[in-house]
């Protein structure tokens, strides 16, 4: 069994930027094998106000992404799109993005943090519930090949009320 070193010290998260394409589609690439993002998809997105790319990076390395949407008004953020590279998991990467999308989630004035995965992936499951998220639904049939989606929701508190309920 190989043992994971923590890149905490060394591990930094950015907001993304036009510039940073090229590895968001690496990190999608390398993180998927269905249900990835065309190019052009992630640089419309990357130009849109509504949507925020965090960027994970280990020692200068880009070690993953997350994608979280908003809505002006609705109260709720999601979580669209979280990809670690297969080199950096296990190291923490991944819970670090899911609680800088809470903070940002949190300072854009959601009150809460959503999410839709396949219950087929009990990794990204169990990550999930560890960080807090609990189970609000499943909707059938909602992945093009058929795969039901499981709904998962995280209390980040409001930005003028200063936050609560999301991990530190």
């Amino acid at each position: 069994m190989r043992v994971a070193e923590s890149p905490t010290k060394d591990l930094s998260i950015r907001l993304a930027g036009p510039g940073d394409l090229d590895a968001i589609e690496r990190l999608e690439r390398a993180s998927f094998t269905r249900d990835r993002f065309p190019r052009r998809n992630l640089r419309r997105l990357l130009s849109r106000s509504s949507a925020a790319f965090l960027i994970a990076a280990v020692g200068g390395d880009e070690a993953g992404y997350a994608m979280v949407l908003y809505r002006r008004g609705a109260g709720v953020a999601r979580l669209y799109s979280i990809a670690v590279d297969p080199a950096f998991r296990g190291r923490g990467v991944a819970a670090a993005l899911i609680r800088a999308a809470a903070r940002s989630a949190r300072e854009k004035g959601a009150a809460r943090l959503r999410l839709e995965m396949r219950p087929s992936n009990m990794e990204a499951m169990r990550l999930y519930e560890r960080a807090g998220f609990t189970f609000f639904e499943r909707k059938a049939g909602y992945y093009a090949d058929g795969e039901d989606a499981i709904r998962m929701d995280l209390v980040v508190g409001s930005g003028e009320e200063g936050g609560g309920g999301a991990p530190q």
